[in-house]
């Protein structure tokens, strides 16, 4: 398979819990790419040998089985698992892979994404060890992932080009994955979304993911533009916001647009977070629903559909999530689409983070 700008991604960036190791030639017959290795566990006494196994996007080992079994424990970045005669099974950190003895398959890294994962050795004792097989071709190999990625393909329709590229953008940006991100921002660009139109949304991103990721994604954002400049790309920056005309106070202005995203009267109770502190309610009625979603470079459905997937990919915040929801079916965003969000979001970060969300969504349509 022929490089490309991906694979050329030094492995020094590719974040991941434990060391890279040394690349992997004592095994380098059997695997398509480069991939690395690292001994996490050798104790004689434990007699649980481990390893960690990193993979450059595209690389993969050949089908092979272990007399003793084997488990895999996926770390980062995505990955792919195929047992002879069966649907490949894509990878996220925190999934577990449980391999019987004598089983036949491979696994690896995404075609554009690197990959690691710990290797345990199951039951060393057993005579026999590791019997390799046949390499995954390239055209194989190609099409086991395209089958397991297009899963949603046709549910995920009710979404344009344009919006499936604002929930990556949100996916990678919320969990501060750079790499995947600026592969989110190319394709965002050539779906037709607008610079200034990026621009805008990854601002966003501060309120809801906080300054660090936001600035980090603008900065992934001026590093791809300067290298597109470089190759001859001219970019359609777009209409820039408008300047705003209403002075009254920002606390009202921001209470109105929060009314007319959630259909919630401005006057009604305010949460108990808001009591309890009333200075952030002021932050989020001034700063986020005036100073941010005044700005009319992008629409409320684009604002809310780059929120629920920042909200997804962060974890933990199914409260807000549950809000922001409501929000988009308000607004006129459909449950069709959602739970097209929801399916590219478990494709971006997996259904550790996608399903949560998807029993919120099912909370709110059940009503």
């Amino acid at each position: 398979m022929a490089n490309n700008v991906i694979n050329a991604q030094n492995p020094s960036q590719f974040r991941q819990p434990y060391p890279l190791g040394e690349k992997n030639t004592a095994f380098s017959q059997y695997f398509i790419g480069q991939s690395y290795l690292s001994l996490v566990s050798n104790n004689k006494n434990l007699n649980v040998p481990m390893f960690n196994v990193t993979f450059e996007p595209s690389c993969r080992n050949n089908w092979h089985k272990h007399a003793g079994g084997q488990m895999l424990i996926a770390t980062a970045g995505v990955g792919y698992y195929q047992e002879r005669n069966k649907p490949a099974r894509r990878l996220y950190p925190g999934d577990v892979v449980e391999i019987e003895p004598n089983v036949e398959h491979w696994h690896g890294a995404a075609p554009d994404s690197w990959f690691a994962h710990i290797a345990v050795e199951c039951n060393p004792q057993v005579k026999g060890g590791t019997t390799w097989l046949e390499p995954v071709e390239d055209a194989y190999y190609l099409k086991v992932c395209a089958d397991a990625k297009a899963k949603y393909d046709k549910e995920n329709t009710v979404l344009s080009e344009k919006q499936k590229a604002i929930v990556s953008m949100g996916n990678y940006t919320a969990q501060g994955n750079l790499y995947m991100l600026k592969q989110a921002l190319e394709d965002a660009l050539k779906a037709g979304i607008t610079v200034n139109e990026v621009k805008e949304l990854l601002v966003q991103a501060y309120a809801y993911c906080g300054f660090p990721r936001s600035l980090r994604a603008i900065s992934t954002l001026d590093e791809l533009l300067k290298e597109r400049k470089a190759a001859g790309i001219t970019e359609n920056y777009g209409k820039e916001s408008s300047d705003i005309q209403d002075k009254r106070d920002k606390y009202i202005r921001g209470a109105e647009i929060l009314e007319t995203l959630s259909g919630v009267s401005k006057d009604a109770p305010k949460a108990s977070y808001a009591v309890l502190a009333p200075t952030i309610d002021t932050f989020l009625k001034e700063h986020l629903f005036c100073d941010i979603f005044e700005r009319d470079a992008v629409s409320y459905k684009d604002r809310e559909l780059f929120t629920v997937s920042m909200l997804t990919a962060l974890g933990g915040v199914e409260p807000m999530a549950y809000g922001h929801m409501a929000m988009c079916l308000h607004i006129g965003i459909t449950p069709q689409q959602l739970s097209a969000l929801l399916n590219i979001s478990e494709m971006n970060v997996g259904k550790f983070y996608s399903d949560p969300i998807r029993e919120v969504l099912k909370s709110l349509t059940d009503k």
